[in-house]
C-alpha cells in the first residue's frame, strides 16, 4: 500500500551551505534553539526585561505550546479572532492594552493586515513573528517585526531546529546548553520511526523547555539542506492537488483554494465537516493527516463562532519534498472516492 504522511526521515544535505541564513547577517542577532518553543521564549525573555506592562496580543486559533513560552515569561494574554481563511482580526481597541504583537502566517500562508502590525509598530509595541509556518515564503518574515522565532521540525527530519533572530542589537544572554534527553529522544524517534518515542519527547519537553541551544548536527542541516527544492517541491505538489481535486466537494473544502506566488505550503489544508470519518478514510488507504492543533486550555472560543469552526473542522494532509505530484494525483483519487462513498 502506498503510505503518505508520517514522520520524517532524518534531511539529507549538500556539500555546499545554502544561503538561506545569509538574510540575517545585516540584521541584529541569530540563535539556533533547540525547538520552535525554546526559541520563542528566548525571545521573550530578551522582550519581559523591557516590557513592564507585559500584555501579549495572541491568535485564539493557536498551538498551546507557543502559547506556553508567554505564560512562562509572565505575559497575560488577550486574543485576536480569526476568519475561515485564516486571517488575523484585529481589534484596534486593542492597541493601547497590549505590548506585544504576535502574529503568524497559518500553513505558509500570511494574512494579515499590515496596516495594524504597522500601527502598533508606531505606538511602540512589540513585534514578535511565529515564522514556523511561513519559514520558505517570499512574505513569510515581516520586515516590520522586533523578532522572528520558528522551527523547521515540521519541515524536514532534523533533531532540533529552532531558531531565534533579533532584527536590531543583540541577544543579552546566550542561550542554555542543549538539553541531552530531549536531544536523544528525537535522535532516536527518527532513527526508529517511532510516534511512541517521539510523543515521550514532545510530552517531556513541554513540561520542561527553557531557552536550549542547538546541536551542532542540526546546525549542520539546516545550513546545508536544499531548502530552495523544498521549496519548490511543496508548491509543485500543493499546485497538483489544487489541480486534481474534485470540482463537487460537499462537505470538505480546501482552506487555502489558490497558491499565491510568494507562499510555500507547509501542508494541504481542508475543512471537513465529518473530520473524523474522513481521517480515517485517508489511513484505511495509507494517507495520514495530521490536527493542527486541539483546542489548548487557554483558549475559549465563543460557541459557533467562526475560531471553534476552525478547530473543530481543519485538517492539514502532507505536500512535502518527499512526494511528487502523482501522490498529490492519488490523495485526490481517494479524496474522490471518499466524496462517493
Amino acid at each position: 500500500m502506498i503510505k503518505i504522511g508520517g514522520m520524517f526521515p532524518l534531511e539529507p544535505t549538500l556539500p555546499q551551505k545554502n544561503t538561506y541564513f545569509d538574510q540575517f547577517k545585516h540584521m541584529g542577532d541569530m540563535a539556533f534553539a533547540m525547538s520552535g518553543r525554546c526559541a520563542m521564549y528566548y525571545c521573550l525573555k530578551e522582550i519581559v526585561a523591557r516590557d513592564s506592562k507585559k500584555v501579549a496580543y495572541v491568535p485564539s486559533y493557536t498551538c498551546e505550546t507557543v502559547l506556553a513560552p508567554y505564560i512562562k515569561a509572565g505575559f497575560t494574554l488577550e486574543f485576536y479572532d480569526l476568519s475561515e481563511g485564516l486571517e488575523c482580526l484585529f481589534d484596534v481597541d486593542k492597541i493601547d492594552e497590549i505590548s506585544v504583537l504576535h502574529i503568524c502566517g497559518y500553513y505558509g500562508f500570511c494574512n494579515y493586515d499590515k496596516n495594524f502590525v504597522q500601527a502598533c509598530k508606531d505606538k511602540g509595541i512589540v513585534i514578535f513573528e511565529d515564522v514556523t509556518h511561513s519559514l520558505l515564503s517570499t512574505d513569510g518574515f515581516d520586515p516590520l517585526a522586533d523578532f522572528w522565532a520558528g522551527s523547521f521540525r515540521k519541515w524536514m527530519g532534523i533533531p532540533c531546529g529552532g531558531f531565534a533572530v533579533k532584527n536590531r542589537g543583540k541577544f543579552n544572554k546566550s542561550l542554555l546548553p542543549t538539553e541531552t534527553t530531549h536531544l536523544y529522544q528525537r535522535q532516536q524517534a527518527i532513527a526508529q520511526a517511532s510516534n511512541e518515542v517521539f510523543w515521550k519527547g514532545e510530552l517531556r519537553l513541554r513540561q520542561m523547555f527553557d531557552a536550549y541551544a542547538s546541536d551542532p548536527e542540526s546546525e549542520y542541516i539546516l545550513r546545508h539542506a536544499d531548502l530552495t527544492r523544498i521549496a519548490e517541491k511543496r508548491r509543485e505538489n500543493y499546485a497538483a492537488l489544487l489541480a486534481d481535486l474534485p470540482d463537487q466537494m460537499t462537505g470538505l473544502r480546501p482552506v487555502f483554494p489558490q497558491l499565491p506566488k510568494a507562499s510555500v505550503p507547509s501542508h494541504f489544508s481542508f475543512y471537513a465537516d465529518q473530520r473524523e470519518a474522513f481521517q480515517a478514510f485517508l489511513a484505511d488507504r495509507g494517507i495520514y493527516s495530521t490536527v493542527y492543533w486541539p483546542r489548548g486550555p487557554e483558549v475559549h472560543p465563543e460557541y459557533g463562532s467562526t475560531v471553534e469552526y476552525i478547530y473543530d473542522h481543519i485538517v492539514s494532509l502532507p505536500c512535502d519534498q518527499r512526494y511528487a505530484p502523482d501522490d498529490m494525483a492519488y490523495i485526490a483519487r481517494v479524496i474522490g472516492e471518499y466524496l462517493d462513498a
